[in-house]
């Protein structure tokens, strides 16, 4: 039986993780913020360590008497991205994250993206980062904290290992969490319920939340330090609405949703979409998108296929009453 803190818990990804943690046996400490919808994990059998990512000393005390550490917690892409507030969470309260893991002796498991990463072919566990990325904020502090880590490794031996996911979806321990404007989860209930009818058409490794928190769980003991790992779903990237789709025709409606471009230089973009998706749409990517298999091979990954965890996520949908 192991303790093990976990940041960003009450998250779609973090909720998992401590989910299962929880079910190997081993005792997950849940970094949460007073105030934070953290009953769902009390409730699971999460011990909580009330604190802040953005506080060195809430991060260090919390990681007193763990074996190691999982940072799941992130500021994420959206319409509105304040580079402030991605610089306090995804850069600064990762420093600090790596910090306590130092001090303690112990191993960070941190979660990535893979907007900076070099897609001129398919992206591996080896991919470089790219020469150049979009200035968003989202994908500036996620690459800064990346570059924060290997120069950790390289230069002092850190105990650092790096998940990259998907784009994540299906249930989480809290259902207000888990549908927030930023999750994956909230356009695909608005496609179920016939809000969307498009949507700006670049491709993602589509992923199962439950699947990038068995990566994650897996790499605190089979990862080797330094090494990335591409917690990807089991199909090749497609767009959003091709999986939106899938949701439609999973919770039988006759809705669909068509992939549309845009043009980067029309204001209304920017605002529609938000500074992460319209770099994204204007990319080009390799077909296959990516090659996972160190990770399926070295941590035992075996991800869901889309239609698989999409009749899972809309039963839990449907039962939590986010849809009829």
């Amino acid at each position: 039986m192991a303790r093990i803190l976990v940041t960003g818990a009450t998250g779609l990804i973090g909720s998992n993780i401590c989910r299962l943690l929880l079910q190997a046996g081993d005792e997950p400490r849940a970094l949460v913020r007073p105030g934070s919808d953290h009953e769902p994990l009390a409730a699971a059998g999460a011990e909580l360590a009330l604190g802040d990512i953005t506080s060195a000393d809430d991060v260090l005390r919390a990681s007193d008497g763990c074996v190691a550490i999982v940072n799941s917690a992130a500021v994420l892409g959206g319409t509105e991205q304040d580079l402030g507030e991605q610089r306090a969470t995804n850069v600064s309260g990762a420093r600090h994250v790596f910090d306590a893991g130092a001090k303690q002796g112990i191993r960070v498991v941190t979660l990535s993206t893979t907007t900076f990463f070099d897609h001129t072919s398919p992206l591996t566990e080896t991919s470089p980062v790219a020469a150049d990325w979009s200035d968003d904020p989202y994908t500036v502090t996620k690459a800064a904290t990346f570059a924060e880590a290997m120069r950790r490794v390289a230069r002092h031996g850190a105990d650092i290992v790096v998940i990259v996911p998907g784009g994540t979806f299906g249930p989480g321990l809290s259902v207000a969490r888990s549908m927030t404007r930023t999750s994956f989860n909230r356009p695909l209930r608005s496609a179920i319920s016939g809000k969307i009818h498009e949507y700006v058409t670049y491709p993602v490794p589509w992923v199962f939340a439950e699947d990038v928190a068995s990566v994650a769980v897996s790499a605190i003991t089979r990862g080797e330090r330094g090494h990335t790992y591409l917690a990807f779903g089991h199909e090749d990237a497609q767009s959003t609405a091709a999986f939106l789709n899938v949701g439609c025709e999973t919770a039988g409606v006759a809705h669909r949703v068509h992939d549309v471009t845009i043009d980067p230089d029309d204001p209304d973009a920017l605002a529609r979409y938000g500074p992460s998706l319209v770099s994204l749409a204007q990319r080009t990517f390799p077909v296959p998108w990516f090659d996972n298999r160190v990770t399926r091979e070295r941590l035992g990954y075996a991800p869901r296929p889309i239609p698989d965890a999409m009749a899972i996520t809309v039963e839990w949908m449907r039962r939590e009453g986010q849809i009829a």
